[in-house]
């Protein structure tokens, strides 16, 4: 039974409904309708299979690992219409009822007010308009990290086992955000920087260390650590939403490369009280925030303004020669590329410190009036939205899910599960799609079809078209390009298949119809899609061998294994306290609601 007050109970269960509130407010079309997201970077399919490339054992930058399996893993149970619903939802309600549980010694109305700001805010706005979820995932599992690693700082001179338990919570925080390399890089640094005391540093290096190993052994071991096309720094470095520059658009916690997953507002005179805002409530709420959080808050400063320095350093003349170098030159660096991303410990600071501002002004106002207390509360649950009103406007049009044609069910019936490998055609990364989205997506194929699938990876982003990172997918696209020339179909056929490439899969409603090599023939014609497969045995391609192989997958098992048992550890400490344990016997943090 929990000996808590029936009160201390109540409080978080409606801050939890508030979050809740604002989640179905912002994912309002995936909630309501049926289908699978299909927009931009947010791609689920009925069931995705599993391929030794989700776990970075391709030609390609390990930059989805271990996400891709691990959605391959989930639709076996649930499927991609659920998972899809799940994650979202999960992971927006994990970021607000996260923070408002790191300030449980704050107001309820400030709690809320940090709440609300978790999710209301241009950073998760714009990446979940641009539909990059598992970067999102990473975000919410920060608070996580935060919390997990001020309780292990107050047990360090606990004896081994409370350092233990506390190290697993900080093991099962980090390995969430983990799903993808930047997530893990992030969320690694924060556990070691946060943790990091005389009696615990040994474990703290030891999360961080171990979140990197899924991507990390796979890009040191294979081509999956090439370089990157530096010209990918000028297109992802972190864009101006107003006048102002970059960096004023970054203090507002947006500045996104993507200029279609800003909202409108974001270009006006309230993008500039956003960035006032987020600045103000840095500035103001720091003495509070020192009092609520006085482990994490000068350790969390230090992070965000690392952050805030990568976001930024591409954006400038100087720092942006400098990132094309490392891109260019030093294997996995294309991570920098992306540099906005990097604001994660500053968005988590600024809702840390809007609960804090928020506080100091409950207390203020508390000692005055009533009325005045509900004013100042209110104003503060509802400000977010306020200076952000136009949030779903973005957001709706790429979690609103569509229907898949039945030709992808029919081309599937036809290619699953069979030898050789699969072109996607035309020959670009993203489709637009007649029936679905009104914005490109990326391409579904690889995600749907139980068939080695190879695309192109060159990117088109303003006037740049960058090169790909994916030796077979160019001597594939190099092959296509010899067919539309004249007398050059039968050697592309020979190049085709000597590449293994039996299916040829044409997209028939895109606007530009890609020429057919000869000695393909036709398997299937839909409304929607078309399927061709050589005439001749095509060449069975390399596998990445068993000892390249065997290295991945037994990291993985590993990597795994000590996530399990850290879920396991903390689980039971989590039902031990809750049985009664003397709130004397806790730490702090673990007291209260």
């Amino acid at each position: 039974m929990d000996p808590r007050p029936r009160a201390g109970r109540l409080v978080p269960a409606a801050l939890d409904l508030w979050v809740a509130a604002l989640t179905v407010l912002l994912l309002w079309p995936l909630l309501t309708e049926a289908g699978h997201p299909l927009a931009r970077d947010l791609v689920f399919t009925p069931h995705q299979p599993f391929r030794l490339a989700w776990l970075g054992l391709g030609d390609s930058p390990a930059r989805a690992v271990p996400l891709d399996a691990l959605v391959a893993a989930a639709d076996l149970v649930v499927g991609g219409a659920l998972l899809a619903r799940v994650a979202l939802v999960g992971i927006l309600v994990l970021a607000g009822c996260a923070a408002h549980r790191l300030l449980r010694d704050a107001h309820p109305a400030s709690r809320a007010a940090a709440a609300g700001f978790a999710l209301w805010n241009p950073f998760v706005v714009e990446r979940l308009a641009l539909g990059q979820w598992a970067l999102l995932a990473a975000y919410a599992a920060c608070f996580v990290v935060v919390a997990a690693a001020v309780r292990l700082r107050r047990v360090s001179e606990q004896g081994r086992g409370a350092r233990t338990r506390a190290a697993a919570g900080l093991l099962v925080g980090a390995a969430l955000a983990s799903i993808t390399p930047t997530g893990a890089v992030v969320a690694g640094g924060l556990a070691a920087v946060l943790a990091w005391t005389r009696g615990t540093r040994r474990l703290a290096v030891a999360v961080a260390v171990i979140v990197q190993l899924p991507w990390l052994v796979p890009a040191l071991l294979g081509a999956s650590g090439s370089v990157g096309d530096p010209n990918a720094v000028e297109a992802f470095a972190a864009r101006a939403e107003r006048p102002g520059g970059a960096l004023w658009s970054l203090l507002g916690l947006g500045g996104i490369w993507d200029s279609g997953s800003v909202p409108p507002s974001r270009g006006g005179v309230l993008g500039h009280v956003g960035t006032v805002l987020v600045v103000g409530v840095v500035a103001f709420g720091w003495p509070r925030l020192r009092r609520l959080l006085p482990e994490a808050a000068p350790r969390l400063a230090v992070a965000a303004a690392v952050g805030l320095g990568l976001a930024v350093v591409a954006a400038v003349p100087g720092g942006s020669a400098g990132v094309r170098l490392l891109v260019e030159s030093v294997p996995g660096a294309g991570l920098l590329r992306d540099g906005q991303k990097w604001l994660l410990p500053a968005v988590v600071l600024a809702v840390l410190s809007f609960g804090a501002v928020t506080d100091r002004a409950l207390r203020a106002a508390r000692t005055r009036s009533p009325g005045l207390l509900a004013t100042v509360g209110t104003a503060a649950l509802l400000l977010p939205l306020a200076v952000l009103p136009d949030a779903t406007r973005v957001v709706w049009p790429t979690v609103r899910p569509v229907d898949y044609p039945v030709d992808f069910a029919r081309v599937a019936d036809v290619v699953d599960g069979s030898d050789g490998s699969m072109a996607s055609l035309p020959w670009a990364p993203y489709r637009l799609y007649p029936w679905g989205a009104a914005s490109a997506v990326y391409d579904p194929a690889s995600r749907w079809f139980d068939v080695d699938v190879v695309m192109s990876d060159r990117l088109s982003v303003g006037p740049l078209t960058l090169g790909g990172e994916s030796v077979r997918s160019a001597t594939v696209g190099a092959a296509l390009a010899r067919a539309g020339q004249p007398g050059g179909t039968p050697a592309a056929a020979a190049d085709l298949r000597r590449l293994g490439m039996r299916w040829l899969l044409v997209q028939a409603d895109a606007a530009t119809r890609p020429a057919l090599p000869a000695g393909y023939v036709e398997r299937f014609r839909g409304t929607h899609l078309e399927l061709y497969e050589s005439a001749d045995p095509v060449a069975p391609q390399p596998d990445p061998g068993m000892l390249r192989i065997a290295t991945v997958v037994g990291t993985d098992a590993l990597v795994a294994a000590l996530v399990l048992v850290a879920m396991v550890l903390v689980t039971r400490d989590r039902f031990i306290r809750r049985r009664g344990l003397p709130a004397g016997m806790l730490p702090r943090t673990q007291r209260g609601s």
